[in-house]
């Protein structure tokens, strides 16, 4: 099948399919069941009594590729939505995705239905998501299983493959899938729903090879008899919408994989690099970045190419935008150093457990961001695993709540100062004064507990005080909180921040930067020695009134909203004890789960160039893979000391 055209996508009110997790086997098998992980095409296929509907993970209808297909709809005789993986055998019964990925490019009816007689395709059904109108993915992953077992669907052209459930069943499956040659496992928490569209760490895809979809952006010449022609492919994948360059891919390509690729680059042929990262070898011949193919590799060098790279075919399914460096394997939360676990989940007391506290915790499965079908659960699994890198940054200081009952969007939210007056004994408090005379305790966010603990509370965001409860007319940073008037974005904040660092770097005062979770970034600069709130605001002041002078059309250092439009506005007035702005690492109230989020400078500068605000919009799954790879980017801000210049410095 060809490059399907726009009119060739299915249906908008297909369900996305949710999607598992990197990861390793969990350390006890109780509340979780094994399936094999399929080598083939992910497709979501909706019943009718008149038509099977195929749609596959980027949205594309497959329908026509694959008639041996269309008689489900008698074998099943209802309506249903079933999630599961197209996939074909050769004659010694090994999965072959190359026959699935030919009818991916194949066109003609013709041809479609000699293929499908030559290598016929099945169906794995490993889960179901409506039937007969009722819809099921609100249920917890067992009792949807039933459902879908309970249909007896088995035939040569569909099946449901077992689930496998008890003590030792994931070792002994995964050790069964490598001896079959198969890619690996895929487990799942017995107790999960079906979240349409997200990646959860309810479902753990365990690999026996490393495997990574890639970005095709150009191709060099070959050595030897590919001297004159094509010989690798230069692949990339997205970095907050940058195509970063991760390598050139030669072994593996076939002959037939040769042909179609030089047709295929004779139509994409581009003048300019696509890659906005990276450095792709001298005498690349680009391409525009639309084909994905997927490689085999053993790692990551410390520079972040591609190991001993193997191509394994195009893949036609998957939108090239959406292709990402996959995160590193990771234990799942409830076996992870730090994480938390769930217990009594289908009682009437459910608990979470963490660094050896038990507390007690509500309505895990209720939607907390809505639009990405973000859970309870998933905040305080989110919060659990940041516990490492945030808690420094929340130590000894009082921290405001804002709390959201009934999730992201609610109205009703509110902020929350004194200390809740039922938390657990453990939970520390702080007092802080709020008034001229009055003292109040505050929450301390001190560890992993009472972050869950706050979590629970649907507190989904934290804003800490510039300042220690011991010293509290001390901050121990200055910060410009950069704020911009639409249509201004993102975009000009980087610029602001820019000129921020460039102007305090003559001042030897080093910055940091992280965004807001929201629409704009903030700049920190540690100070970590005695200096006043009164120092710190005026220094502020004059800084944003200097930028303001120098770019009246960029700048603004009032806060009439009159005068903001199309301008970014530096809020020094954050540096006040009456004041907090959003803690680093905290979730923002926005309709997906974004976090404040440190960024390098190179990522601010790449930002300001591209004019693309989504390179710099990060959701709690991001957050946790760039920690494991880059650590704490904001770690200095707790800890370096530096002398606040003297206020005339800056003008």
């Amino acid at each position: 099948m060809a490059p399907p055209s726009p009119s060739s996508r299915a249906s908008s009110g297909t369900p996305a399919p949710m999607l598992a997790t990197p990861g390793e086997l969990p350390a006890d098998d109780e509340g979780w069941a094994y399936e094999v992980k399929w080598d083939g095409v992910r497709a979501i296929v909706a019943v009718t009594s008149e038509r099977v509907q195929i749609t596959s993970r980027g949205g594309l209808d497959l329908s026509p590729a694959f008639p041996e297909l269309t008689p489900l709809a008698a074998a099943l005789g209802q309506g249903a939505v079933l999630d599961g993986e197209i996939i074909a055998f050769d004659d010694h019964g090994l999965q072959r995705f190359d026959a699935i990925q030919k009818r991916l490019r194949t066109t003609g009816t013709g041809v479609i239905a000699r293929l499908a007689q030559e290598r016929p395709a099945t169906l794995a059904i490993f889960d179901v998501l409506d039937l007969a109108g009722e819809t099921l993915t609100g249920r917890p992953w067992h009792e949807r299983r039933e459902v879908l077992e309970s249909l007896a669907l088995d035939d040569e052209h569909w099946q449901v493959p077992p689930a496998h459930v008890g003590e030792g069943t994931g070792a002994g499956l995964l050790a069964a899938t490598e001896a079959q040659q198969l890619e690996g496992i895929i487990a799942k928490r017995m107790s999960s729903i079906y979240r349409p569209g997200a990646r959860s760490p309810d479902w753990l895809k365990i690999k026996h090879r490393r495997r990574q979809e890639v970005v095709i952006g150009g191709w060099t010449t070959g050595t030897g008899r590919r001297a004159r022609t094509l010989g690798a492919v230069q692949v990339g994948v997205y970095e907050n919408s940058v195509l970063r360059h991760i390598g050139g891919v030669g072994s593996g390509l076939k002959e037939a994989d040769l042909t179609e690729l030089r047709e295929r680059f004779a139509e994409l042929e581009a003048q300019a690099s696509p890659f906005g990262a990276g450095s792709p070898p001298r005498g690349t011949h680009f391409v525009r970045p639309e084909l994905v193919c997927e490689v085999e590799f053993t790692g990551w060098s410390d520079d972040g190419q591609l190991r001993h790279p193997v191509f394994r075919g195009l893949r036609a399914d998957k939108p090239a935008r959406e292709v990402v460096r996959e995160p590193e394997p990771r234990r799942p939360a409830d076996s992870a150093p730090g994480g938390v676990s769930f217990t009594g989940e289908h009682g009437d007391a459910p608990e979470a457990l963490v660094d050896g506290r038990r507390l007690r915790v509500t309505n895990l499965e209720k939607p907390m961001y809505g639009e990405a079908a973000f859970t309870k659960r998933q905040v305080i699994e989110y919060y659990a695993q940041i516990a490492p890198v945030l808690l420094p940054h929340f130590a000894g200081r009082a921290t405001t709540l804002r709390r959201f009952p009934h999730g992201a969007a609610d109205p009703a939210s509110f902020y929350e100062k004194r200390a809740n007056a039922h938390r657990p004994d453990w939970v520390r408090t702080v007092p802080m004064p709020i008034g001229d005379d009055e003292i109040i305790d505050f929450v301390e966010v001190a560890d992993t507990p009472t972050l869950v603990w706050l979590a629970n509370l649907a507190a989904l965001e934290l804003h800490p005080s510039l300042s220690r409860a011991v010293d509290p007319d001390e901050p121990t940073a200055l910060v410009f909180d950069l704020d911009p008037g639409p249509p201004a974005t993102v975009v000009e904040c980087c610029r602001v921040a820019l000129l921020i660092r460039a102007l305090l770097t003559q001042l030897d005062l080093d910055i940091w930067a992280k965004t807001s979770g929201g629409k704009g970034l903030q700049v920190y600069a540690p100070i970590n020695v005695p200096v006043t709130y009164d120092d710190t605001k005026a220094f502020a002041h004059a800084v944003a009134a200097l930028l303001e002078d120098r770019e009246p059309g960029l700048v603004t250092s009032r806060m009439a909203k009159r005068l903001r439009p199309g301008k970014v506005f530096v809020d020094w007035g954050q540096n006040d004890r009456h004041k907090t702005t959003v803690g680093v690492y905290s979730l923002r109230a926005q309709p997906q789960p974004t976090v404040s989020t440190p960024v390098s400078w190179d990522e601010v500068e790449a930002c300001a160039a591209a004019g693309d605000p989504a390179q710099l919009r990060f959701t709690a799954p991001q957050v946790l893979a760039r920690v494991a790879e880059l650590g704490d980017l904001f770690a200095p801000v707790a800890t370096l000391r530096q002398s606040l210049p003297a206020l005339g410095g800056p003008t």
